[in-house]
C-alpha cells in the first residue's frame, strides 16, 4: 500500500512568516530576509536531495533567480498582514523502491500541471527524510507558491482569492493522489493512493496522528516523542506492506514474461 499526504499552510506577516524564511528551511539554505533583516541558517540541514525554481511561460525569465523571486514576492506585498503565498507538503514514495529521478519527475509533473497553469510560481525542495533505519525515511516534497499571478511584467496587481478557497483544495488533494496514481500505473504496479480518509475509503487501519507544535520541535531537534514514536510505527507497517506489494507485483510481471 502507499501513503498520501498532502498539508498545505498560509505564509503570512502578521505570523512572523516571509517567503526567505520559508525557501532557508525548504532549500536548506543561509537566505537573509529583506524584510525583517533578518538571517535564518539552515545550510547545516544536510538531507536536500533536489531543489528548483519552477515558473509559468509567461512569467519574466529573472524569476529562475531565487533572490530575485523572493524580491519581488515581497515588493508586490505592501500590508503589514499580507499573505505572501502558501507553502505544500507532499508525502513521497520511499526512495528504496523509486530513484530520486523518479521523484524529481513525479514532482515536477504534478507541479506543472496544477500551479503553473494558473500563473503561480513554484519553490521546490525534495528531503530525504533520513532516519537510521532506512525503512523508516519519510521522503517528502515541500513546494512553496506565489499568491499572485505572473505575466510578462512580473506580479500582477491582484491576487487570486480562488486560490484560497476549499473547493481549490480539495481539488488539489485530489490531483496530487491522481498523479501518484497516474505514476504508479506508468511503472506497471498495481499501486493506489487516495486523498480520500480512511473511514470514507472503508479502510480499518490506525491513522498518523498530528504532532502538535511542541512535539514537532522536539523531533526537529532530534528527540523522539510518544506520538512521534506512534506515527513512525504506523508509517513502517505501511512502508513494509509497500515494500511487499512491490515484490508481489514484480514477482507477477516477471511469471508473465517467462509464460510468454
Amino acid at each position: 500500500m502507499a501513503l498520501y499526504g498532502f498539508d498545505i499552510k498560509p505564509i503570512s506577516r502578521i505570523q512572523g512568516g516571509s517567503v526567505a524564511k520559508t525557501a532557508s528551511y525548504i532549500l536548506r539554505e543561509n537566505i537573509h530576509d529583506l524584510y525583517w533583516d533578518k538571517t535564518y541558517y539552515y545550510s547545516y540541514v544536510d538531507d536536500l536531495l533536489y531543489s528548483g525554481i519552477l515558473i509559468p511561460d509567461e512569467a519574466p525569465d529573472r524569476y529562475r533567480e531565487l533572490s530575485t523571486l523572493l524580491r519581488e514576492i515581497e515588493q508586490a506585498e505592501k500590508r503589514y498582514d499580507a499573505r505572501l503565498g502558501k507553502v505544500i507538503r507532499l508525502t513521497l514514495p520511499n526512495e528504496r523502491i523509486f530513484s530520486t529521478d523518479d521523484l524529481i519527475g513525479l514532482v515536477h509533473d504534478f507541479v506543472g500541471k496544477t500551479f503553473l497553469t494558473r500563473g503561480m510560481c513554484a519553490v521546490i525542495a525534495i528531503h530525504e527524510g533520513k532516519n537510521k533505519n532506512p525503512l523508516k525515511n519519510n521522503p517528502h516534497a515541500h513546494i512553496m507558491l506565489t499568491d499572485r499571478p505572473v505575466d510578462a511584467n512580473g506580479f500582477c496587481a491582484r491576487k487570486n482569492r480562488e486560490w484560497n478557497k476549499r473547493e481549490i483544495l480539495r481539488e488539489w488533494r485530489k490531483l496530487w493522489a491522481e498523479a501518484q496514481n497516474k505514476f504508479f500505473k506508468d511503472k506497471g504496479l498495481e499501486l493506489r493512493v487516495s486523498h480520500e480518509s480512511l473511514e470514507v475509503q472503508g479502510i480499518d487501519r490506525e491513522p498518523t496522528v498530528p504532532l502538535g507544535r511542541a512535539a514537532m520541535a522536539l523531533e526537529r531537534k532530534g528527540v523522539q516523542t510518544e506520538y512521534g514514536n506512534r506515527n513512525r510505527d504506523i508509517e513502517l507497517w505501511q512502508k513494509e506492506q509497500l515494500e511487499k506489494e512491490y515484490l508481489h507485483n514484480l514477482e507477477r510481471k516477471c511469471k508473465r514474461e517467462r509464460e510468454r
